[in-house]
């Protein structure tokens, strides 16, 4: 039966065309031909003045307008009126704290390093580097009082002391000190016992002299020397109880600060309008008291005491040095002040005459083992490059290299392509092997940050940061020789394996080796290397690294696409908007890299003022 339909519908269809006139092929495209397209209507994506003002606030701030602020533009009747208010909005947001709290936040996505803990594990923790006291229990004699775990040696309880009792439990009134503390100016703490006198140097079990500003010991007595005294205002000494957690969780707990740092400064730089080149270039940082007292202690590790009768690097109140809006009170301990790292801790060099604070990217110093014995005066200061926190977060300088490449000029390092052809790996991956896809970008980058470890030849142990080759460090053959009590995870042994000669990562010779073992150490990218397209200038450590990265233009290039994403809300395409980019990056140049003039250029842009 279906059949006859279709001949019935057949027959009807040629009766149509018969009286339409048309039959054939002009029948067949008079059924099938296209349709003329409808009129185009432009789209309009113009957000409204009130979701303009959403997304300006929100990104500036990370909170929504204020009802008022919602009013206020509802009731702007002209464009003029809206576009005034929106320009009011963001200046009072520059301005407001909440500025502030969104950078350290947005610093923490952007400059994300990990906790603190290298070689933190235990309460032998020494990242601190410092003597550790402990606080007497609520029902004691001296309730409150702190004490030396270090009073009676290793073998001894000395919270005995908080009993009004010696080594050996017999009656005994400990020694009380009053002492103003460099982790609360302004107040008085009881200490008991040789912690709180001005002990500096005692005699151990052989007759040596022992310098009490040093922690001495191995894993299980990491304290200051029995006898010792804490040093001025407790410098050698830290509050510190409980640290086998290695959470960052709390600002009482000091390895958070270093933590905290890089993201901090960014927000400083943005608040105070300081160019952000001073991220990979500026010989100064910002830090609370807690901080502060890590770069102290580690210069005072390294071998130099210079501070230890300065007793203003812990007053909050001893200058007028920027800090940021969220703790305004002049004399808080907890305020992220700058300081010039150099003033606080001399091996990280300041390299103006008169340290004053300075990201000039003509800061220059020259340094090349392979032609004098002698120690580098210390590392130059490079911002994050150089902070104690980012560097022990990192623990290879590898894998500096590329966290920092990453970070500060948008590296990608992914896998190669599977029909590409590499040399065979012999010794060197910067040269041969499927590696060498990114160590020949990488190994260049990497000898910059050398001068960066943790622990002593002596221990397996890894009690805290220095710098090899500087200070009282100084790195000999046996370091390198991997024999005993050289062996296992000491670095020297790591190194032996790490800095082979005539490599990428360490161009020299075995007989530049053998004339100075700390040749190997060198952290100046030779001048026939390449690094993002550019020369390095000669200088030593990651600074020679940073004014690599500003001076190639990709410092400036990856700003840019950080702070468009973050503002304007979408991530540009470098293979399909290099010249937006560019764009970009030379208007953040002409604004002397400061992020205020930037955020000032974007808010002008058409595409933040879009959407559906």
């Amino acid at each position: 039966m279906h059949w006859h339909l279709h001949l019935k519908r057949a027959a009807l269809l040629a009766v149509l065309f018969a009286a339409s006139g048309l039959t054939g092929v002009d029948a067949h495209a008079q059924q099938c031909g296209p349709e003329a397209p409808p009129p185009a209507v432009p789209l309009n994506d113009q957000m409204s003045g009130t979701r303009v003002l959403r997304r300006l606030v929100l990104g500036l701030s990370g909170t929504t307008p204020t009802v008022e602020q919602y009013e206020a533009m509802a009731a702007a009747t002209t464009p003029e009126a809206r576009e005034s208010l929106l320009r009011a909005t963001l200046e009072a947001a520059l301005a407001s704290p909440k500025f502030y709290e969104r950078m350290v936040n947005f610093g923490h996505e952007w400059l994300a390093v990990g906790a603190y803990t290298t070689g933190a594990a235990g309460d032998a923790y020494q990242g601190d580097m410092s003597g550790h006291l402990f606080k007497c229990d609520a029902n004691t004699a001296h309730a409150g009082a702190y004490y030396a775990v270090h009073e009676f040696g290793d073998s001894k309880d000395p919270a005995k002391q908080c009993q009004d009792q010696d080594a050996d439990g017999n009656p005994a009134v400990p020694e009380v000190h009053q002492v103003e503390p460099w982790w609360a100016p302004g107040t008085t703490v009881t200490v008991l016992g040789k912690a709180g006198s001005d002990v500096t140097q005692v005699t151990d079990s052989k007759g040596q002299p022992v310098d009490c500003g040093l922690a001495n010991g191995g894993y299980y007595d990491p304290m200051l020397p029995a006898a010792c005294g804490c040093g001025p205002n407790l410098v050698w000494c830290s509050p510190l109880y409980g640290l086998h957690s290695n959470s960052n969780h709390d600002f009482g707990l000091q390895r958070r600060h270093p933590y905290e740092e890089p993201a901090r400064l960014f927000a400083h730089l943005a608040w105070h309008d300081r160019p952000l080149s001073d991220l990979i270039l500026g010989n100064y940082s910002v830090g609370t008291n807690w901080l502060r007292a890590l770069y102290v202690r580690f210069g005072r590790q390294m071998g130099n005491s210079a501070l230890d009768k300065n007793t203003t690097w812990w007053r909050p109140d001893a200058d007028n040095a920027p800090r940021d809006p969220l703790h305004p009170t002049p004399n808080d301990p907890q305020a992220w002040r700058e300081f010039v790292v150099e003033d606080l801790e001399p091996f990280h060099l300041a390299l103006t005459p008169d340290r004053a604070r300075s990201g000039s990217i003509d800061r220059t110093y020259r340094f090349d083992p392979r032609t004098t014995t002698d120690a580098p005066q210390g590392l130059p200061t490079a911002g994050v490059l150089t902070m104690i926190g980012s560097l022990s977060s990192f623990p290879r300088e590898r894998v500096r290299a590329a966290r920092f490449l990453e970070m500060f000029a948008c590296q990608n390092f992914s896998p190669p392509p599977a029909d590409v052809h590499f040399p065979p790996l012999e010794v060197d991956p910067g040269t041969g092997g499927t590696c060498l896809h990114c160590h020949r970008t990488l190994d260049p980058a990497a000898i910059s940050f050398k001068r960066w470890d943790f622990g002593t030849a002596q221990s397996s142990y890894v009690p805290w940061p220095f710098m090899p080759g500087v200070g009282r460090h100084r790195i000999t053959k046996e370091w390198l020789s991997g024999q005993y009590p050289y062996i296992g995870t000491s670095p020297g042994y790591r190194w032996k394996n790490a800095f082979v000669p005539n490599t990428l990562l360490t161009p020299v010779t075995p007989e530049q080796v053998k004339a100075n073992p700390e040749a190997v150490l060198l952290d100046t990218m030779p001048d026939t290397y390449t690094l993002l397209g550019e020369h390095g200038d000669g200088t030593m450590g990651p600074l020679g690294f940073g004014k690599l990265v500003v001076r190639s233009g990709e410092f400036d290039r990856c700003v840019a696409r950080k702070m468009y994403s973050m503002f304007i809300g979408r991530d540009l395409n470098p293979a399909t908007e290099k010249g937006f980019i560019d764009k970009l990056a030379r208007e953040f140049v002409a604004g002397d890299r400061k992020l205020k003039p930037f955020i000032r250029y974007l808010f002008e842009q058409p595409e933040l003022r879009r959407g559906l």
